[in-house]
């Protein structure tokens, strides 16, 4: 986990020629700028990334959809005719099944200006400039996790119609809560709701949820006479509910009621880069403002859209 101050010391290293003519950062800059975004506690530091090289990837899936094992045949021998009988029959032979997933990007844009005395004047002085790429580096971190999950094609915010995200892939299997808030009883539904054939990687399943529901979950096991709801109360110990690891993404919270929630893998949910995020700055002289332009071509995807539950009406 990167710590302040090697945030501090990145800010400073990404705008270290900040009041120079602009143009596209040095490489280590722009790197720079991408840990800040990556190390802010959204949801796509678990899910999996993907380095897109073009505009569409092909990401291709094997798996078995049934049991591959058969009865070893102990008699026989070879025959004359080639054959052997110990062979495993030809209608007994397993093969994977084969699928593809496309991933298919899209370009996001963020533009800020600043005017000349913000920085001149502030009372920060030097560390004002660490300080405003550290607030874009976290709100762009909040934006991309917004368009993951909330992404949808339908949609009238034209930010959000550019991908179909996670919540809007989600459909084979729904977990309505008929809004008796968070407790076990949602996530035990949940894990009934998925196919039991999952069950047996629990361990590395997650129920994200919203910030505040998360809270409100550490308040309902808080009320047990156990050592875990003292436990709860008192320290930041991880949410658990029948063995399932519960988490908070913040921008579940994004459509201003936070009722929706989601349990898969982590790397289930699919994040695809073709450009690394890049930070250009110039100047506009004339309206004496800086200017700082972050772009990025992103896709979302689900590898197993069999392999998630969507949390509704929490």
């Amino acid at each position: 986990m990167t710590t302040k101050n090697q945030n501090l010391a990145r800010a400073d290293a990404t705008l270290a020629q900040f009041e120079s003519n602009g143009g596209l950062l040095l490489p280590e800059q722009a790197n720079a700028f991408i840990d800040m975004v990556l190390d802010e506690p959204t949801i796509l530091k678990q899910v999996r990334t993907v380095r897109m090289g073009a505009g569409k990837v092909k990401i291709n899936r094997l798996g078995f959809g049934s049991r591959i094992a058969r009865a070893a045949r102990r008699t026989g021998s070879a025959n004359d005719n080639g054959s052997n009988d110990r062979y495993v029959l030809k209608a007994d032979r397993a093969a994977p099944t084969s699928t593809q997933i496309e991933l298919s990007d899209d370009e996001v844009i963020a533009e800020i200006r600043l005017p000349y005395e913000l920085l001149e004047d502030n009372i920060e002085g030097q560390s004002m400039e660490s300080h405003v790429m550290r607030l874009i580096a976290q709100q762009l971190a909040l934006d991309l996790e917004e368009l993951a999950l909330w992404g949808d094609t339908g949609s009238v915010d034209t930010y959000l119609a550019l991908q179909d995200g996670w919540l809007t892939r989600s459909v084979s299997h729904v977990a309505d809560n008929l809004s008796a808030g968070v407790s076990p009883d949602l996530f035990a539904n949940a894990m009934l709701a998925l196919p039991q054939k999952y069950m047996r990687n629990l361990a590395q399943m997650r129920a994200f949820v919203s910030i505040a529901n998360t809270i409100r979950y550490r308040q309902k096991v808080a009320q047990r006479m156990t050592g875990y709801g003292d436990s709860a109360l008192q320290t930041d110990i991880p949410l658990q509910a029948h063995g399932l690891k519960i988490e908070g993404a913040p921008m579940l919270a994004a459509d201003g009621s936070g009722a929706t929630g989601l349990m898969t893998f982590p790397q289930n949910l699919l994040w695809g880069i073709r450009r690394d995020i890049s930070v250009e700055t110039d100047k506009d002289i004339r309206s004496r403002e800086y200017i700082i332009v972050v772009t990025a071509r992103v896709a979302v995807q689900i590898d197993d859209e069999d392999a998630v539950v969507k949390l509704e009406n929490i």
